[in-house]
């Protein structure tokens, strides 16, 4: 089968193509250019997805790794050559299947290819599983070690063999086992089932063998309470006779006591008569407790009030001046004082006293004559009584200031109105506050003197505790007259119950020899009855299991034949388990025969790669290799080598396995031959080349070096 085209909507993927050749394909691409994606979409596409993968830590299903980044359904075609006709194989989803309808045709005709439109065409046109095809033919960088698989473990049988694929020793195998687990797998199969059936028997014999010695153990308690009850009957009679001699002493005394507790009831109502009711005292008393609570909180709640408010502290202007008086004389000295101050500002007396009195100087200079002289004069007087009058007048309104400011003690001007409101608030506090606290003592006081006045009346005028003291006493003589009526009655049904307790008693059967009382001889014959019941009940039981469980011999019997059975089916079982031992040394001794075939051909092809320097090539039985080079005595496993020759030991190992196994399919490589270094990249190219001769070759890369190796080549 070669592959000639895919077109492809998977991962990053979306619609795009990739066209092979049929012989060696190089693929140089950079790193996230998609060619991992399209070597998994070459095995989707012939093998599907497996839906069965789940997504976990470090891991992702590839139902979700390759999803269309798109968005859009996952789907790809694939146009190969196989047998000579030119197929197309398409794929979409189903339902909730990614890639899981197939439809395959011939690219020309069309016409329809029936037996590739399967979930897995890969196997009918390679012949092999998927597991065979990725451990052989199919080679990515991180998956180079060749795995230990069933499937290529058969197929590598099958090779060595006669070429018979029918899978018999697998078939004869899986009957094998399939017998070995019907006799015994883990808890279940035939030899569990016997084994548990034996138990079952066992420990029903075991408790067969149980419920008669309970039985027999039964049967013994009950002749021991059998005797028990004996004496203790006779001892209960012994009893009962001795008390009937007694019976007339104790009548005799229960009538003198009865006659006693006559006596003393009717002192107890004689003491009674004249009283208040019992339950009026019961209440008087409750009253006098209730008030005697009340003036005690009501003495509290007094002594807890806070004392009265102190007159809140004012201004000497305010002493003895209500908040609104005080308010408006405040107010009415301010303004006063704002005029007097403005008044003392207007000096217009003293300027025109100057004026005159410079005028009359200025007129004495210029006067020449007497009258001239005398009116100056006269112009000089009045500008100095002006001058007088002026003085006086602001020495009278700076007096006027000064008593202002004296009076309110030398506080601001512009605080007066203030200051006086505030002691108008504060005296319109306290007398509120005083208010209040004189209102509240005056409710105390009232509620006091009423409850007084109630405990009073109660009492009559004693002191509380004496009108209790009288009370309890009162009480207490109805308390006697309960008791005595009590005793009274208490007597009298003792001497009823003696009077119709007289009876002839028989004297004991045998001897007395018990000495427990009255009392603890009836709790010992009731117990001794409710044993002997309980005793029955248990027997009861005890036979219907041993009913259930069968008859001893039958069960006896049945045990002997499970025995036999499991003896056979052990037998059989360790048959079982030396033909698998003997298969398996069978399918081991396949196995050595078909490792130097493969091991021969890796061998060649390795020693090729390496130029020559490792000779010596070994397969062991798990797949992993082991080997030698030049100059060494011993053979190594891979982890002895170096990244790049480890690479190049297993692409050795798949190629030989690929050449027998799947010799038609193509031979894909994701970055196998990226760690090779350049002489051991030019033989692994020239190896592959010659395989392209045979099959198709599809190398995907991220380096140029192939190509180049390629160039130079040609």
């Amino acid at each position: 089968m070669k592959i000639l085209s895919m077109t492809a909507t998977f991962g990053k993927l979306s619609q795009q193509t990739l066209t092979l050749e049929q012989g060696l394909n190089i693929i140089e691409a950079p790193n996230e250019w998609g060619k991992s994606t399209w070597c998994s979409f070459i095995i989707a596409m012939l093998y599907g997805i497996d839906t069965g993968s789940r997504t976990k830590a470090g891991f992702l299903a590839d139902k979700e790794h390759y999803a269309p980044w798109s968005g859009a359904p996952m789907s790809g075609s694939m146009n190969i050559l196989w047998n000579g006709r030119e197929i197309t194989i398409q794929r979409q989803n189903k339902g909730r299947t990614p890639l899981g309808e197939v439809k395959a045709f011939e690219t020309q005709t069309g016409l329809p290819v029936p037996e590739l439109s399967v979930p897995a065409p890969g196997q009918v046109l390679l012949g092999v599983e998927r597991s065979v095809f990725t451990r052989a033919g199919f080679l990515r960088l991180a998956e180079m070690p060749v795995t230990e698989d069933e499937s290529l473990r058969r197929r590598l049988n099958e090779l060595v063999t006669t070429g018979d694929e029918s899978g018999a020793s697998d078939a004869l195998a899986q009957k094998l086992r399939d017998l070995k687990n019907k006799c015994r797998f883990n808890k279940k199969g035939l030899l569990p089932e016997a084994e548990a059936e034996l138990v079952d028997l066992e420990q029903k014999l075991q408790h067969f063998d149980a419920l008669k010695r309970q039985i027999s153990s039964i049967h013994q308690r009950q002749k021991e309470l059998e005797e028990q009850s004996r004496l203790l009957e006779n001892h209960k009679q012994a009893l009962e006779y001795a008390e009937n001699l007694q019976y007339a002493q104790k009548l005799a005394a229960a009538q003198v006591s009865c006659e006693t507790a006559a006596k003393d009831l009717s002192e107890a109502e004689a003491a009674c008569q004249g009283l208040p009711e019992e339950g009026t005292l019961r209440e008087h008393m409750a009253r006098a407790e209730q008030l005697r609570e009340n003036r005690d909180t009501l003495h509290t709640k007094a002594q807890l009030l806070p004392p009265l408010p102190q007159m809140p502290v004012s201004e000497p202007a305010f002493q003895g001046k209500d908040g609104e008086t005080a308010a408006q004389e405040a107010q009415l000295d301010s303004k006063v004082l704002t005029q007097l101050q403005n008044d003392l500002k207007k000096p217009i007396p003293l300027i025109i006293s100057g004026f005159v009195f410079v005028l009359g100087l200025v007129y004495l200079c210029l006067a020449k004559n007497l009258p001239a002289q005398i009116g100056a004069g006269v112009l000089l007087l009045c500008g100095i009584v002006l001058a007088v009058i002026g003085v006086r007048k602001q020495s009278k309104l700076k007096k006027q200031i000064a008593d202002l400011l004296a009076k309110y003690r030398g506080l601001p001007a512009n605080q007066w109105e203030t200051a006086a409101q505030a002691y108008a608030a504060a005296q319109q506090a306290y007398q509120n506050t005083l208010s209040a606290r004189q209102t509240e003592l005056e409710e105390l006081n009232r509620k006091l003197e009423e409850n007084n006045a109630a405990l009073a009346s109660l009492t009559g005028g004693q002191s509380v505790a004496q009108f209790e003291e009288s009370c309890r006493k009162q009480l207490h003589s109805f308390t006697l007259l309960q008791e005595k009526r009590r005793a009274l009655l208490q007597a009298e049904e003792v001497l009823q119950a003696l009077s119709g307790a007289g009876k002839q008693v028989s004297p004991p059967q045998f001897a007395d020899v018990c000495t427990e009382s009255a009392q603890e001889t009836s709790h010992r014959l009731a117990e001794i009855a409710a044993e002997r019941q309980q005793l029955h009940q248990r027997l009861g039981q005890y036979q219907g299991q041993m009913h259930t469980l069968g008859q001893e011999e039958a069960l006896l019997t049945q045990k002997e034949r499970v025995k036999t059975r499991i003896a056979a089916l052990e037998k059989y079982y360790c048959a079982l388990v030396r033909a698998q031992e003997a298969l398996q040394q069978a399918t081991q001794e396949l196995q050595r025969r078909f490792a130097p075939r493969i091991s021969q051909r890796a061998q060649a092809l390795f020693a090729r790669l390496t130029g020559n320097r490792y000779q010596r090539l070994s397969l062991c039985q798990d797949l992993s290799l082991e080997a030698g080079a030049e100059g060494e005595n011993i053979l190594r496993s891979a982890l002895w080598r170096s990244d790049g020759t480890v690479d190049q030991l297993y692409l050795a190992l798949r190629l030989a396995v690929a050449e027998e196994l799947t010799p038609d399919a193509p031979l894909v490589l994701d970055d196998a031959l990226v760690r090779f270094d350049d002489t051991r990249l030019s033989a692994a190219l020239q190896i592959l080349e010659e395989e392209a001769a045979q099959k198709q070759v599809i190398l995907f890369t991220c380096q140029s070096r192939e190509q180049k190796i390629q160039e130079k080549r040609q």
